[in-house]
């Protein structure tokens, strides 16, 4: 490879985009050490009830979906990635083996389960944002809400 192509490959990289994939689990009434301890994964970040500001936890007009909730999270970031696959796998390989425990635990407390997946980006530097088959049977099987957050500058 020349320097030339080796040098403008590596200028591109810069561009390629961060993304954050964000598996939650998220609920009014849900015990986080309990479902840690159930999971057998250390969360990445987890939020109670009391973390959120009290603008939040005294404002009686919020929609249900914007009220105070327990929040459980495991995140995979990925800098200079070219496809939202990969990080998303990985997520997949750490909750492997505990779909079931994950079906259950959110059925008793009508927990909802989303995968956010967030990507910052240059407009022309999009990583490639497909879902293969096997990632929405997997989720799907889970029922998980997909939300995508896309930043361009």
């Amino acid at each position: 490879m020349s320097h030339k192509k080796e040098r403008t490959e590596r200028l591109n990289m810069d561009n390629y985009p961060y993304i954050l994939i964000s598996f939650l689990i998220e609920g009014r009434n849900m015990d986080l050490e309990k479902l840690t301890e159930e999971m057998g994964i250390m969360p990445t970040k987890t939020r109670e009830i009391t973390d959120w500001p009290e603008s939040v936890k005294k404002n009686p007009n919020l929609p249900e979906e914007l009220k105070p909730r327990y929040i459980w999270c495991i995140c995979q970031e990925e800098e200079l990635c070219k496809k939202i696959e990969e990080p998303i796998r990985k997520i997949m390989v750490q909750i492997k083996g505990r779909e079931e425990k994950i079906i259950e635990f959110c059925k008793k407390d009508s927990l909802k389960k989303s995968l956010c997946i967030v990507i910052h980006a240059e407009t022309m530097y999009l990583p490639e944002i497909l879902l293969p088959s096997d990632i929405v049977a997997y989720f799907g099987k889970l029922e998980v809400e997909i939300c995508f957050d896309i930043y361009t500058y």
